[in-house]
């Protein structure tokens, strides 16, 4: 029988220590997976972008690039479980479009590409609004009241 004390350092089981802010953080990201895993369409939406990534590589000029691929599915996973999965597709630049469209006809559209700010253009009931959304890994802000307008109008 061998004792873990004997055992040099290098071949002891190594246990990683987990700071408390990462064990929270953690938890935080199953809470919003599982909430996620209830909603059919948030995995339709990751399929579909998993589709037109390899679709795109067969294309000559609308080509998604890793990066961008990357950067839209971490903005697809930090959609606020309130708000509805927009519809995706490949813009011809290779930006990837999220559109949010009501049955009226307004809508908000996010395209976002392999780095820079994601650009947006909303046509709402109160008006028409564009430009680009500072973004840093958490859903934009600015996004957040843009919905709240198109699906909650005031």
């Amino acid at each position: 029988m061998i004792l873990a004390r004997n055992v040099p350092p290098a071949h002891r089981s190594s246990r990683s220590r987990v700071s408390y802010e990462q064990s929270v953080e953690a938890d935080r990201e199953i809470v919003q997976l599982t909430r996620r895993a209830k909603s059919r369409g948030y995995w339709t939406a990751r399929l579909d972008l998993i589709d037109l990534f390899e679709d795109s590589e067969s294309m000559a000029e609308d080509n998604m690039l890793p990066a961008t691929f990357a950067r839209a599915r971490r903005l697809l996973d930090t959609i606020p479980s309130g708000f509805p999965v927009p519809d995706i597709g490949l813009d011809p630049d290779g930006e990837v479009a999220f559109d949010w469209i009501r049955p009226d006809r307004t809508m908000v559209s996010v395209s976002i590409g392999s780095e820079g700010d994601p650009s947006y253009a909303a046509g709402l009931v109160d008006g028409t609004a564009y430009g680009f959304l500072h973004w840093d890994d958490r859903f934009p802000v600015a996004l957040t009241d843009l919905l709240r307008r198109l699906y909650h109008p005031a």
